[in-house]
């Protein structure tokens, strides 16, 4: 937020665009290389490496020049850092929660991701409303120091002899782990058809339809309400390990198909409004139980990858969904862009389940894979 506030004070919409996307393309192609890393270095190192690089990258904005080409470097550089947080943190975990406490571990961790997600870009539009703009990035900066200082206070185990394989091989072998894995490979090819085609259009439609059929304030309460989902989900997540956890997580993503389909056919407020509630739900828990299963089943030195891999898949191609969505919305209208979103969402939520693996999340027995 603060990031957009003095973009947009010094540059406008345009620029803002190309730095956020910038930021997002830089920690897309090299998340995969940074969870390959991560087979060589201590994940709480690399963590701390992020915030040390973020802090510069603070620095860099608050101290910098104004000019469009250094703020799309520092754009860039964030991204590139950033892209070893998803993976490191991932496969930190199993290094410090014992295995039958990862399940609420992930779930405290995606609870407290949450919060700080909808607190704190609220808090930073104070602080920008307040602040003159290259203020708040110090502020900002700040918070990056103490969160290096702690991760370099984290104890963990230095990695195994084996480490010394090339960032090449880790590469190769986290991506054979991905394909020996029916289950992984399903569930990362979900992700990567949802996100541009059902996922981003959902998003990008949802403020157009709700202009169009109903009051101005759905908009903000659909988002809340789903926040609130999550947080509820979370909760949920930490008590209850189902036998199934793959069909459990299918069915909450199967939740948000249904929402688009009601969308698109002006459903009362109230019921879409519970529909996004419920998503919200489906999602956290569809995510706690998903990174319990990899780090239950993936050998400590490759998770990173396989976190990585997971990754591109959940956001490579989102982008291009946000562009195809509105410009399809333009040529036939809203509403069946949003169908034809719902449909592929449900049909790619219900094919996993003829995966062997995918409803227990877990490798099937005789497999020569870790299991569960």
């Amino acid at each position: 937020m603060a990031l957009v506030g003095l973009v947009l004070a010094e540059h406008g919409p345009l620029v803002l665009g190309l730095v956020l996307g910038a930021r997002g393309v830089a920690g897309t192609l090299f998340v995969l290389f940074s969870g390959a890393l991560l087979g060589r270095v201590r994940r709480s190192t690399a963590l701390a490496a992020n915030d040390l690089v973020q802090l510069a990258v603070m620095l860099g904005f608050a101290f910098g020049p104004g000019d469009t080409a250094w703020f799309l470097c520092l754009a860039a550089l964030s991204g590139v850092a950033g892209s070893v947080g998803e993976p490191a943190a991932g496969s930190v975990m199993p290094l410090l929660v014992p295995g039958h406490r990862l399940q609420e571990a992930n779930a405290l961790r995606s609870i407290v991701g949450r919060t700080m997600g909808v607190t704190g870009p609220a808090v930073a539009g104070v602080l920008v409303a307040l602040l003159e703009a290259r203020t708040v990035p110090l502020l900002i900066a700040g918070a990056f120091a103490v969160g290096a200082a702690v991760m370099l206070c984290v104890r963990e185990a230095p990695p195994p002899a084996e480490s010394s394989t090339t960032m090449g091989a880790n590469l190769r072998a986290g991506l054979r782990e991905v394909v020996r894995r029916p289950w992984v490979l399903a569930i990362i090819a979900v992700a990567t058809v949802q996100a541009p085609a059902t996922l981003a259009p959902g998003f990008t439609l949802l403020p157009i339809v709700v202009a169009d059929a109903y009051a101005a304030p759905v908009y903000g309460l659909a988002l809340s309400c789903m926040s609130a989902g999550q947080l509820l989900g979370g909760v949920v997540a930490a008590r209850w390990s189902p036998r199934h956890p793959g069909l459990v997580s299918l069915a909450g993503v199967l939740v948000y198909p249904l929402v688009l389909l009601g969308l698109a056919a002006t459903v009362p407020a109230w019921l879409l409004l519970t529909g996004y509630a419920a998503t919200g739900v489906g999602f956290m828990l569809f995510g706690v139980y998903w990174y319990t299963a990899l780090q239950w089943a993936v050998p400590q030195d490759l998770l990173g990858v396989v976190i990585g891999a997971d990754q591109v898949g959940s956001f490579g191609l989102e982008p291009v969904g946000y562009a195809v969505s509105g410009a399809l919305a333009e040529a036939v209208g809203p509403r069946p862009v949003l169908v034809g979103a719902a449909v592929v969402g449900l049909v790619t939520t219900l094919a996993p389940l003829a995966v062997p693996g995918v409803s227990r999340l877990a490798d099937s027995p005789g497999d020569d894979g870790n299991g569960r």
